[in-house]
């Protein structure tokens, strides 16, 4: 799920599946985390960054949701034009379910109607 905001703020909302581990980066000696996430099948990848804190550890195939500025940059390499998207994240989570297992019901036994007391 991709949401932006209409108008000149590019404020925007991104939901979707992980498809690398958690990397921690450094620039201009502060310490920031990058966080791949995939849009869908066949669709783009956003780079979700997070400066000044660490979020919890958020690995391959976790499901997120984030929100914040993004910044979209063209880069041309070799004759072709190849667009990057960031979100500078003002906030991120992980999704935190765990899996249930359904406890199967025994099968019933066949009642046989005469003993019923009606």
């Amino acid at each position: 799920m991709f949401i932006k905001r209409n108008g000149e703020k590019n404020d925007c909302v991104v939901a979707g599946m992980v498809i690398n581990d958690m990397r921690t980066k450094e620039f201009e000696d502060k310490t920031f985390y990058e966080i791949p996430v995939s849009m869908g099948k066949d669709a783009e990848v956003i780079n979700v960054t997070v400066w000044n804190r660490k979020p919890e550890e958020i690995k391959k195939f976790d499901h997120v949701f984030a929100c914040g500025q993004l910044k979209v940059q063209k880069v041309d390499k070799d004759g072709e034009t190849k667009t990057y998207y960031t979100l500078n994240a003002d906030f991120i989570v992980k999704e935190n379910c765990v899996k249930v297992q359904e406890k199967t019901q025994p099968e019933l036994e066949p009642i046989d109607d005469d003993s019923l007391p009606f």
